[in-house]
């Protein structure tokens, strides 16, 4: 009998009952002495995908492809880490611990071997919530995780799925409003330790129904599990993902890892790491009639999109403004753009507040669209991108998209 079923037999023996909301016992937390829990949220409670994964397509619109393994990946030996990176592989996750006393035997190696074939790589924790100590948790997470602040390593992420045991309650026993806390406060002594927020791996139908639709947590990077041809439905609280794990992956079959996509091109991904690079400086290009939008005569004039190519007039930067916002500073006058109501937006400001911010909506076609924090209303190319772009459009039709395109 493997080891892998020996601990699912004992995690359900301890198991008090099925019936949703039954607290577990916390002596739960370390009933799988091989580390029960892996990044799989996109099946049911309880449940293991066998799917091939390493047969699945990449997903339309995602270039950035990346895989994450645990324990169980070595079921048939160690992992081939130059043959990742030969496949085209970017940038992987490796779990490091589960609960508060669980260490991945295969993480310090896995860790390092990625890193040397040239992937970017994080760190990611199974939590625990019937542990009912976040914080002990967390600074078991990061204690073991090896973040440094360079430019290989990604900022840890925190695993938030069923509870891999048979019998287990769908969320681990708590209230939505106890997994909420749970979950803030874990978070939060991330952060408080190094610095960044953490990336949150969890599944929607995990998400909602356990924290009670709770939508305050948009600021964190998302890694969304879904095993579907289109990107799942997201949680409350966010409006884009960062990551998509899109196959599960079968330890059982060689190299067959769980697969991801990174939502952006590799200089974002480098973002994510202990010491991103610089942001390059990026031109919008409306997609209703292929011109740049500039900041019309240094910025003192409304932003249209009528320029052919790009100069020093059609270069923004775009900055967190924090809470899952970004605001554009034009690279002419180092002035953000503000929504002035129904006036043209345009390039004059010289602090972030309400006004100067906006959200970035990822569309199905590759394309962006700008919501303005000011009123909820998308930016538009008006008429066709002869008149300064407005916020007032209450929904996404061609005169709302724009590409975001790199100019360095």
């Amino acid at each position: 009998m493997s080891r892998r079923l020996i601990s699912v037999l004992v995690s359900a023996g301890l198991a008090l009952g099925t019936v949703f909301g039954v607290s577990q016992p916390v002596s739960a937390a370390d009933s799988a002495p091989d580390g029960g829990g892996r990044a799989n949220a996109g099946v049911k409670p309880g449940a293991r995908a066998a799917t091939a994964s390493t047969t699945a397509t990449t997903p339309a619109g995602y270039t950035i492809r990346g895989i994450d393994v645990s324990s169980h990946d070595h079921n048939l030996g160690p992992i081939n880490w130059p043959g990742v990176a030969t496949d085209g592989y970017k940038f992987a996750y490796v779990k490091a611990t589960e609960g508060q006393t669980y260490r991945n035997p295969y993480f310090a190696e896995d860790y390092a071997a990625a890193k040397a074939a040239g992937l970017l790589v994080g760190a990611y924790h199974f939590a625990r919530p019937d542990g009912r100590d976040p914080v002990t948790e967390a600074n078991f997470f990061i204690d073991n995780a090896q973040f440094a602040k360079d430019s290989q390593t990604l900022v840890p992420m925190v695993d938030i799925e069923w509870p891999y045991w048979s019998g287990a309650p769908t969320c681990y026993g708590l209230t939505t409003t106890e997994m909420s806390a749970w979950i803030k406060s874990f978070t939060d002594q991330v952060k408080a330790r190094i610095g960044r927020p953490v990336m949150i791996y969890t599944n929607t139908n995990y998400w909602n129904p356990c924290t009670g639709n709770n939508a305050t947590f948009g600021a964190n990077p998302l890694d969304i599990a879904g095993y579907t041809t289109t990107r799942p439905p997201l949680p409350a609280g966010w409006t884009t993902e960062t990551v998509w794990q899109y196959a599960a992956g079968n330890p059982s079959e060689p190299g067959n890892y769980s697969q991801n996509v990174f939502n952006g091109d590799y200089p974002a991904l480098t973002r994510l790491t202990g010491a991103p690079a610089a942001a390059a400086p990026i031109a919008l290009r409306a997609r209703i009639n292929s011109r740049y939008v500039v900041a019309e005569s240094a910025g003192t004039k409304p932003l249209i999109a009528n320029r052919t190519s790009v100069g020093l007039w059609e270069q923004f930067d775009l900055v967190d403004a924090g809470d899952g916002f970004v605001a554009l500073r034009a690279r002419a006058n180092g002035r953000y753009v503000v929504v002035e109501g129904t006036k043209p937006l345009i390039a004059n400001r010289t602090s972030v507040g309400a006004w100067e911010k906006f959200t970035i909506i990822n569309n199905s076609d590759g394309s962006i669209s700008l919501q303005a924090n000011a009123n909820g209303r998308y930016v538009v190319a008006e008429n066709a991108g002869t008149q300064p772009l407005v916020a007032n459009r209450t929904s996404i039709g061609p005169w709302e998209k724009f590409d975001k395109i790199a100019t360095s």
